[in-house]
């Protein structure tokens, strides 16, 4: 029999996803009616809104949170009034009720849920709501700020679909689960290995009786009556056992293929049924991307207000569905990106005029799923992306020469907006200008295996477009070999893998690099870069396996000693302490037991391109057989000479232009 204070456990917890549900939905309303004061529909959104303050309220009491429930009750007070048009819904008062909001979800969070550190903060905002529902405020800027706590203040961002054929089910069960599923997933591997193995053993006696049947009738026949008197005795012992042995061989050879044959079934079953189970867990772990656009959205009201703009927040999701792991991701990839084309993007809304535009700017989020990727488009119809202030950035920082600018097109300065430490704006406010943002976003996405580009027309718009996996937990992925040691390395992160030999690589700037689409790409060492060893030498005599990793123009070749087989990766996250090693993103159990580690890609580009790691050639074949050949042509018989000495000391073969008509 439950004790009392069980009951009141169970209350307190079926409370905490409730909250939840309720603070979504009057936040959800409040955006609608505030975009849209003379929605068509409003007299019942409001009392939509007072339903849910309404609820909130009773559950806190039920629940016995005490402070959940004043606030609740005052707000519920404010609709009221809201009710019976005794009030504006201004944005200075929607302010004022998304605090509490907030507040509340703080409390709730608690070890002790409702228990404030600081009495004050909550009387002085339960003063100002009970001012704002009786008229004498019109909410203004609150007196206070939000409860102080050990965790900031959070915006809701999941609202469980229930009716009455679903229950909650903790998150931490889901993914208890979906971890039990690897190990499911690894044993169906190891199972499908062993029934390979057991294929490749019935070939032995196999290959014993073709033998036999050509041993058989010599045997048969030395041993008839007319030989046997002539026949040593040895000679006889060894045919009895031979025919023996073929008869013992010939009965495990039934027995291994039909263990074979059972191996093989029972892995297609076990194959069958954990497929099937993965796709439902996986299923229980989809999210509607409409999950974390209700949040998505008032930061896009908070981040417009404050930036002094006036915006338009257009989502368009085809109900699109990932999850849970990824939109959480996706959320914090979104937050950057939006909080860019307010800051960079939309002008004021005195600008906008002036251009001829309407004075809301617009900020489109379309997605969609394709297969197993997902797809997000981020559009403003803003002033578009500064290519000449980026040129005097990338100046100033030494990314660019002058002559690289000249050359530069949209793909190399786009590439730079990613850089870490990368912004365009001379003045850091705080919405942005520290270069972080899109370092994060580029990083994120590449670490889900994913990818990002952006385009953008003067004028008229960004438009930043993502491509992502709808879960993590499992891809594809190659092996490699490096120093005896087996990696696996997502084949989203992979471009190509070629193979190089000494003919191949070129040297650029005291660098091998290898040509790939007419484009020098930085050669590397993949195990000097992971640190297996400290040798920049490769001997080259015969042609080895390199990987091309990265895109745009961050790309590096990674040579590495062997290519193994493409296979279903079931990642496994480190656990702690190991969650963040360098180099490694989780690991994989292949079918033969053994651990791989999987390589990070995001880690080995950045390695790559901020420090030394550049293969050199053996001292005894550094001299290629044919030396590209320059022809130098100046006007200047001292410019002449002196660019011949330096390009024959850089290992060139010079050719001289003294007089233009010759050819």
């Amino acid at each position: 029999m439950l004790s009392d204070d069980d009951i009141q456990a169970q209350v307190l917890a079926v409370f905490r996803a409730e909250q939840a549900e309720h603070r979504q939905t009057i936040t959800e309303i409040l955006l609608d009616l505030e975009r849209n004061p003379d929605h068509p529909h409003r007299r019942e959104l409001i009392d939509g809104l007072f339903r849910a303050a309404h609820s909130l309220k009773g559950g806190a009491r039920a629940a016995g949170v005490n402070s959940v429930e004043q606030i609740a009750h005052q707000i519920e007070h404010i609709f009221a009034a809201l009710r019976q048009n005794q009030l504006s819904l201004t944005a200075d008062v929607c302010d004022v009720i998304y605090q509490a909001l907030d507040v509340i979800g703080v409390l709730m969070e608690q070890a002790v849920p409702g228990q404030m550190s600081d009495q004050k903060t909550l009387n002085d905002l339960l003063a100002h709501l009970i001012s704002i529902g009786q008229g004498t405020n019109d909410g203004g800027a609150v007196s206070s700020s939000p409860p102080a706590t050990s965790e900031p203040i959070m915006r809701p961002s999941t609202v469980p679909f229930t009716n009455e054929t679903s229950i909650r089910i903790d998150v931490a069960i889901l993914d208890s689960l979906m971890s039990e599923m690897g190990e499911l997933l690894t044993s169906t591997l190891r199972a499908r290995q062993l029934a390979r193995d057991l294929h490749e053993l019935v070939q032995i006696p196999e290959r014993w009786q073709r033998t036999w049947r050509r041993t058989a009738p010599v045997l048969r026949q030395r041993s008839s009556d007319t030989d046997r008197a002539v026949m040593p005795r040895n000679q006889l012992i060894v045919a009895e056992t031979l025919k023996q042995a073929d008869e013992v061989i010939s009965v495990l050879s039934k027995k291994l293929a039909q263990l074979a044959y059972q191996a093989r079934d029972h892995y297609d079953r076990l194959a069958e049924i954990s497929t099937r189970m993965q796709a439902q867990i996986q299923r229980t772990r989809m999210s509607p991307l409409s999950r974390i656009i209700g949040s998505l959205r008032l930061h896009v009201r908070d981040l417009a207000r404050s930036a002094g703009k006036e915006v338009e927040f257009v989502v368009e999701d085809a109900g699109a569905e990932a999850d849970r792991q990824v939109l959480d991701q996706v959320y914090e990839i979104c937050l950057h990106l939006l909080r860019n084309a307010i800051d960079h993007g939309i002008e004021r809304p005195d600008v906008r005029k002036a251009k001829g535009k309407m004075p809301v700017g617009l900020i489109r989020l379309i997605a969609g799923v394709s297969g197993d990727r997902l797809s997000l488009v981020i559009s403003d119809d803003g002033v578009g992306i500064d290519r000449e202030g980026i040129k005097q950035r990338a100046l100033q920082m030494g990314l660019l020469s002058k002559r690289d600018i000249e050359h530069a097109d949209d793909a190399v300065l786009f590439d730079l907006l990613f850089t870490p430490g990368f912004s365009t704006k001379s003045k850091v406010s705080e919405l942005s200008g520290r270069g972080v943002g899109l370092d994060v976003v580029r990083t994120t996405v590449e670490r889900m295996g994913g990818s990002v580009t952006v385009t953008s027309v003067p004028d008229q718009g960004t438009t930043f477009t993502l491509t992502l996996p709808l879960t993590l937990m499992r891809s594809h992925g190659l092996l490699i070999s490096v120093h005896s040691q087996l990696f696996a390395l997502p084949v989203d992160n992979l471009r190509r893998v070629v193979q190089v030999n000494r003919s191949q690589i070129h040297i650029l700037e005291g660098r091998p690099v290898l040509l790939v689409d007419s484009r020098p790409v930085q050669l590397i060492s993949l195990a000097r870069l992971i640190g297996y060893t400290s040798d920049t030498a490769i001997d080259l005599v015969t042609p080895k396996p390199a990987l091309l990793i990265g895109s745009n123009e961050r790309q590096i070749a990674c040579l590495v000693d062997d290519i193994g087989e493409e296979i279903d990766l079931v990642v496994h996250r480190l656990p702690a302490p190991l969650k963040r090693v360098r180099f490694i993103s989780g690991a994989a159990i292949l079918a033969d037991g053994s651990v791989a580690p999987i390589l990070d890609a995001v880690d080995l580009l950045r390695a790559a391109l901020m420090a030394d790691y550049a293969v050199s050639l053996p001292a005894g074949n550094t001299t290629p057989s044919h030396p590209p050949t320059i022809l130098v042509v100046d006007d200047s018989i001292t410019t002449r000479t002196l660019e011949k000495n330096i390009l024959e000391a850089a290992g060139y073969r010079v050719v001289l232009a003294t007089d233009v008509k010759k050819r």
